[in-house]
């Protein structure tokens, strides 16, 4: 009996083995090394830090991006360097985890942005802060697979030039389902992004009371202690800050490129590249923020990395403790 040729699964290079290919390989498996080598270390370190508000929302961000290492750059990658055939089913799981982590991510990053708004207009209300702080960052996941999941049932049309090589598991270009997925998965969660920055930054701005008698400060030692607080909230706070930039820098060309090229098919393949790696590469830089900002976080990658496994061997400091 003669075996379908759809059920063959090729590999062979795409186009010519040149230069540019080899350095166009090399470039993206070293994203998805770096996505998934620095993204599972900062799981690890936060899994071990003392949970505090901020910590929900931001494993969901780091999970998200370590998914985004695990599950989509691989077969990413191998389409962009090689030709060859999956099933439907594995082509249908890759694209609904490629919206799905991307959605994740973005939402993430709002709650975030009103963790750190809270932390700093309502420092004291830890309890409730942490509550809601965890709520959402269970809600990202649902919301993201709604999102998400359509895409693995709604036909896409090809997304191929004549003369070019098809691609293995092409991206939907449903029109329908495009405008719905980038609505949900990015403009809307955009714009609340961008509002939550500009309270975040008038927060940031109005210097905290200070309380007088008679014409000196009632309590020297109290007043040290908010102000540090408020010192250690803006550090974090500069840091969702910067992840906040950095994913729309990463993303908005992709989510700029596929509407246009949905609606008129005009976007060349190599756009196409260059988007949608500038996206991936999202993932790869956000635990190089993390380490950056957070010298909790680099000490414990450190010992993760030279076999301290003992939590009584990371003290964390005050600072630390009380973000």
């Amino acid at each position: 009996m003669a075996r379908d040729v759809t059920d063959t699964v090729y590999l062979i290079p795409r186009g010519d083995t040149t230069t540019s290919w080899w350095v166009s390989g090399t470039a993206m498996t070293m994203v998805a090394v770096a996505t998934v080598s620095g993204n599972v270390s900062v799981v690890g370190a936060l899994w071990r830090l003392r949970r505090t508000p901020l910590h929900y929302p931001l494993i969901s961000l780091v999970v998200a991006d370590s998914l985004v290492g695990i599950a989509v750059l691989p077969i990413a990658a191998a389409r962009e360097l090689f030709v060859f055939h999956l099933p439907r089913f594995v082509c249908a799981f890759w694209s609904t985890m490629d919206v799905l982590c991307c959605t994740a991510s973005i939402l993430s990053l709002c709650a975030l942005g009103w963790e750190r708004w809270c932390g700093i207009t309502t420092p004291l209300a830890r309890a409730k802060r942490h509550r809601i702080a965890r709520r959402l960052a269970y809600l990202v996941w649902p919301i993201a697979t709604a999102v998400a999941l359509p895409t693995a049932f709604i036909p896409s049309p090809r997304h191929f030039h004549p003369g070019e090589l098809a691609k293995a598991c092409t991206v939907n270009t449903n029109i329908g389902y495009v405008f719905f997925s980038i609505t949900l998965s990015f403009y809307i969660p955009a714009v609340m992004m961008g509002v939550m920055y500009g309270f975040i930054l008038k927060a940031l701005a109005t210097p905290p009371p200070v309380r007088m008698h008679r014409g000196r400060i009632a309590n020297p030692e109290k007043q040290v202690r908010r102000e540090q607080h408020m010192s250690r909230q803006k550090r974090a706070t500069r840091t969702i800050i910067m992840l906040m930039a950095l994913f729309l820098v990463c993303w908005t060309p992709f989510f700029v490129m596929l509407p246009i090229d949905s609606l008129f098919d005009c976007v060349s393949d190599t756009a196409w590249q260059w988007c949608t790696w500038l996206g991936y590469l999202n993932s790869s830089l956000n635990p190089i923020v993390y380490a950056a900002a957070s010298p909790t976080v680099r000490r414990v990658i450190r010992a993760s990395f030279s076999g301290r496994s003992s939590r009584n061997d990371l003290p964390m400091t005050p600072c630390a403790r009380r973000t």
